[in-house]
């Protein structure tokens, strides 16, 4: 592979999605300015795509919320697909290549056409953003590494989609797949809080030196509060500013849009829901209008005012004198035009996603040997007032807990800088115990009951034994290479077939248990059948990557083969 000319990252997020980069000669790290023709000047821009009645690819983010809008006033928006929000249609499904996903209009996409147009935006915006800071130079996207971020609770299936996805994009072509590395987005922002100095942070000295990484042994805990999930690492600072992961990452779904999912059935729950389904139906720009005031209100402490839609007005008088509605919730009311929330009723709406965090981080704190000195809060919703207040009173007696000045752009800023040095993390927790199916003899006492497989010489196997590769909770280098022989079962067998499953049990013996997911499978030639049974296919992986690398190695030949694990095969 080629040196890069430029380092590229994109944080594609659940409501908002950016991109930052860094030219190789440049100590700048620039991002560009979203909806200024809209009067707006934000860091990113909304994870929304529109595309035409056939499936073209018409606009993403302020521009797709617009052209949607003007669609809208024309009545001719259901002929258009828009999605947005979509990041999260990834978690916890069983995805492959065919998964569809349903547009606002009820017509269904293939999903990975969804995020792989979003992703090609996205590329197109960067390099011609980037051409304007290099003297109209035109780079291409050969010419640049590109990293992806994505949530560190996500499957192997769902990184996998994500590459596939950047690379239908043209982000990297399958020849080059080294150009794109998928970064683990709390392990991005761990990147870049380590390096921040103290006027980084919105307030407090995170430590007497210069910055944290300047401190070997220092442990820290970095909470990443996106809108779709929260994501959480744990890291110590080792010789060289290199990180060594303490605690397996963890998290769950209950980011930013789950305060949102709760205004929305506020919402609903006030105007009733034939007014609101109604609304939704036939007014779904300014239901998007709605819902992107009501974001902006969550950054504030007490009493929001957030305007209601024109039309949603319209509808609910068409039932019942508006004032009436508002008379049943002393902590919600009516002003001129606005739906006014009173600062006990946002943080109500807060609750879930705060217990979501609060839990997570008080079972890491319980860990006897893990001496945390510092929270660091990122992402967009780390900037709620009720977020940050609420772990600093729960947490700050045991650790300092600090966001830094610019949390937004913590995982994407540092995502660059983990594009530049990718073995910045020298070692990580295995989430699952990994392992693969086996056979062994049959044995009745060990085996009843379970499947049997009968060679082409009559002796009987049990074929459901599983054969642990990595345990969970065990620690993993990054450069480490497991290595593990295996014999075909049959004299003249061409081929070996892998399948690979992972389970949240320490200890599994086979992978018909409870609990136990088929995460993939890869297929080894082995067309040598001379020696018959004797022979080896040695397994090589490396667990200690954010994607797991296999290579399998056919002992009679000598061929060696990078196996790609397919964890989206049907």
């Amino acid at each position: 592979m080629e040196d890069s000319l430029v380092y590229i990252a994109i944080d594609f997020g659940t409501a908002f999605t950016g991109y930052c980069f860094k030219l190789v000669e440049s100590k700048q790290i620039r991002r560009p300015k979203w909806g200024e023709e809209y009067g707006l000047n934000t860091p990113k821009t909304p994870t929304c795509i529109l595309f035409d009645e056939d499936g073209n690819f018409l606009k993403f983010g302020y521009d797709a919320v617009m052209a949607y809008t003007r669609q809208t006033r024309r009545n001719e928006a259901k002929k258009l697909l828009l999605f947005d929000n979509f990041k999260m249609e990834l978690f916890g499904k069983v995805l492959h290549r065919d998964f569809m996903m349903t547009a606002k209009n009820g017509k269904k996409m293939r999903a990975m056409k969804v995020f792989s147009e979003s992703l090609k935006f996205m590329k197109d915006h960067a390099l011609d953003m980037i051409g304007k800071h290099t003297a109209g130079v035109k780079y291409s996207a050969s010419d640049a590494t590109w990293v992806l971020t994505v949530p560190a609770i996500w499957s192997a299936a769902a990184k996998q989609f994500m590459r596939e996805a950047a690379t239908e994009a043209g982000l990297v072509s399958e020849f080059d797949p080294e150009r794109l590395i998928v970064a683990l987005e709390p392990e991005a922002a761990s990147v870049w809080c380590k390096q921040l100095p103290k006027e980084g942070f919105m307030e407090g000295d995170p430590t007497e030196a210069e910055t944290i990484e300047q401190v070997p042994g220092t442990q820290y805990m970095v909470v990443d509060c996106g809108g779709g999930t929260i994501d959480i690492t744990v890291h110590e600072v080792v010789e060289g500013g290199r990180l060594k992961e303490l605690h397996r990452v963890s998290g769950n779904n209950m980011g930013g849009q789950t305060v949102d999912k709760n205004f929305k059935s506020l919402i609903r729950e006030i105007f009733s829901e034939k007014v609101f389904d109604e609304f939704v139906e036939n007014h779904p720009s300014e239901l998007q209008r709605l819902m992107y005031d009501f974001s902006i209100c969550k950054r504030y402490d007490g009493d929001v005012l957030v305007q209601c839609p024109f039309s949603l007005q319209q509808i609910a008088s068409k039932e019942d004198d508006i004032e009436a509605y508002f008379s049943r919730d002393n902590d919600v009311d009516w002003e001129s035009g606005q739906i006014l929330l009173s600062g006990a009723k946002l943080r109500a709406l807060h609750e879930d996603s705060i217990r979501g965090i609060v839990s997570q981080v008080k079972e890491i704190l319980k860990n006897p040997t893990l001496n945390i000195q510092y929270i660091f809060l990122v992402g967009g919703f780390a900037l709620s007032p009720y977020v940050n207040r609420f772990v600093k009173e729960k947490f700050g007696s045991k650790c300092k807990v600090l966001c830094p000045v610019d949390a937004q752009m913590a995982v994407v800023n540092g995502a660059v800088m983990f594009g530049m040095m990718p073995n910045v993390v020298e070692s990580r927790i295995s989430v699952f115990t990994y392992g693969i199916a086996v056979v062994h003899l049959f044995d009745e006492s060990k085996h009843k009951g379970k499947s049997k497989y009968v060679s082409k010489d009559g002796v009987h196997y049990c074929s459901v034994c599983f054969y642990c590769l990595v345990k969970k909770d065990e620690s993993v280098l990054l450069d480490e290479v497991r290595r593990y022989t295996f014999k075909p079962l049959e004299i003249d067998q061409k081929e070996m077939l892998f399948s690979f499953y992972c389970t949240e049990k320490e200890i599994a013996e086979f992978i018909d248990e409870e609990g136990m997911m088929k995460i993939g499978s890869l297929a080894v030639s082995i067309p040598k059948i001379s020696q018959g049974r004797n022979r080896s296919v040695v397994l090589e992986i490396k667990f200690g990557l954010t994607e797991m690398k296999a290579t399998a190695i056919d002992v009679v030949s000598g061929e060696t083969t990078s196996v790609k694990l397919d964890f989206m095969s049907k």
